[in-house]
């Protein structure tokens, strides 16, 4: 038998599922389906476990609506389930191990702790009402203890992974640099540059005339610092906690119409390619810290708006060092996550050959 016939003999026609039902819905007919069957199978065995495919089943519910949303038609809905099928035997396979690993060393879950994680899932998903919590189980062929040994198995599995995590999370220096000579196409940098900006926009009650009369008052003001004062004077700007010497980032703060007004104008880092050839040309031939002259753009129908630029760094293409913190940060994640997942996978093997497993259709082996 394949994965898709016994898969989708619960599930019914894909098609007509796909054609007919909305994802809320799909759920209670595939449960109602389910019920119509008058035998069920085990599809697996863990640790001499058997894993029934009604099992399975009720652990893909959930996402069976996200599923047939994002699937494109009746046969991606076919393919899609038949993957998770598949996927969702093999890690019901593992988690089982998991737990008979767990109890086989005399450990237990406190019963605090699997009381608590049940009222978090009633106070959260049916707002503390047990009885619809229960009815929920009922229509999903659950019973309340069987839900309780569920909600255990995922505390133990949780725990199990906690720990592989924590114990992979070691990674010095060598493996860190490591990682990034053989992945150092993913730091390649363009060439970048960074500056300030200060945008000026024509005012409601303001010519173009006299809102570019402002923006040139401005611009002279930051290329001359003993104007800056009088030009917050006669402006009308308020200079409350205004430093002795003002900087470009302190005017942008209190005059920049745009969204980096907060940052002091500051833009970050940008790629040249992504920039207005002019203001590129601009920006990358201003000595440093030297403000621009106004650069004025004029959309019709649109405010006249200016801009006053200062260049504060330039980055030629490259690569961006392991000694960059963003970079180094970036790389130890990836390989805490490549070590998880390595560790994870040789104790789910060790598990595997210390405990009798097997998956009973020939098509879910592959």
């Amino acid at each position: 038998m394949n994965v898709s016939s016994f898969s989708f003999a619960l599930l019914g026609s894909a098609a007509a599922v796909f054609a007919q039902l909305a994802p809320s819905g799909l759920e209670h007919v595939a449960v109602r389906n389910f019920r119509a069957q008058r035998t069920d199978y085990v599809a697996g065995v863990s640790d001499n476990q058997g894993i029934t495919h009604s099992e399975i089943i009720r652990q893909m519910m959930p996402i069976i609506g996200q599923v047939k949303a994002e699937s494109k038609s009746a046969a991606d809905f076919d393919l899609a389930l038949e993957k998770i099928f598949q996927d969702t035997l093999k890690s019901t396979i593992d988690s089982k191990l998991i737990v008979a690993e767990f109890r086989a060393s005399g450990n237990k879950v406190p019963a605090s702790f699997i009381d608590a994680e049940i009222e978090e899932t009633v106070r959260r998903d049916f707002a503390g009402d047990r009885n619809r919590f229960v009815d929920q189980l009922r229509k999903e062929g659950t019973t309340p203890l069987e839900y309780r040994k569920i909600v255990e198995e995922h505390i133990i599995a949780s725990e199990m992974q906690r720990e592989i995590r924590t114990n992979a999370m070691t990674s010095g220096p060598g493996k860190l640099a490591e990682y990034y000579e053989k992945h150092k196409a993913e730091f390649e940098r363009k060439e970048q540059i960074r500056f300030r900006q200060i945008t000026i926009t024509q005012g409601s009650a303001e010519s173009v005339e006299e809102a570019r009369t402002r923006a040139h008052a401005w611009a002279d003001a930051l290329q001359h610092p003993e104007k800056i004062l009088a030009t917050f004077a006669r402006f009308k700007i308020d200079t409350n906690k205004l430093n002795a010497k003002p900087t470009f980032a302190d005017i942008a703060e209190r005059i920049s119409t745009d969204d980096y007004a907060k940052t002091g104008g500051d833009s970050g880092w940008r790629e040249l390619g992504d920039l207005n050839a002019k203001i590129v040309t601009t920006v990358k031939n201003l000595p440093a810290d030297q403000a621009s002259a106004p650069m004025e753009f004029t959309i019709s129908g649109s405010a006249a708006t200016w801009f006053i630029f200062v260049r504060t760094d330039y980055r030629p293409k490259g690569y961006l060092p392991l000694s960059d913190p963003e970079v180094l940060g970036d790389i130890e994640r990836k390989v805490n996550v490549e070590n998880f997942r390595q560790a994870l996978a040789t104790r789910i093997a060790e598990l595997r050959a210390k405990h009798y497993v097997a998956i009973l259709d020939p098509e879910l082996k592959k």
